[in-house]
């Protein structure tokens, strides 16, 4: 017998929420590496730094590259596959710590933690529908 799939509404709901995310994500910083002058020049205007030294087109491509791969494995959760879970935690977990990493201590962003430890709980408590 051949049963359908069952995709629960809250993973449905994150899947959407990521795809979005993500999918803004990546066009930004895909825009932002493009235009890595005139994004630095904006940084300087809208923000506290007064350089952008500390950064370069790779780190942007780099922040691309993980929105990218968060993006497929939300895209393999919206097909209930395990896997998905696993690049979207790594994906994650890495879109958070780079700046740390890269920038400074200071460029942790607490915002970005709390959303990202809510979408992990929120696929941990899904994991059970995914093969």
């Amino acid at each position: 017998m051949n049963q359908k799939k069952y995709r629960p509404q809250l993973l449905s709901a994150l899947c959407i929420l990521t795809f979005i995310g993500s999918s803004v994500g990546f066009i930004g910083y895909f825009l932002a590496s493009l235009f890595f002058e005139q994004v630095g020049e904006l940084i300087i205007k809208y923000s506290s730094w007064h350089s952008v030294e500390a950064i370069s087109p790779v780190y942007f491509t780099l922040l691309m590259a993980l929105f990218a791969l968060s993006l497929t494995g939300a895209i393999r959760m919206w097909k209930l596959h395990r896997d998905g879970f696993f690049l979207y935690i790594f994906a994650q977990l890495l879109i958070l710590f780079l700046p740390f990493l890269w920038i400074n201590p200071q460029a942790f962003s607490e915002t970005n933690a709390i959303f990202t430890t809510v979408f992990i709980v929120g696929y941990s408590i899904n994991l059970k529908y995914l093969k």
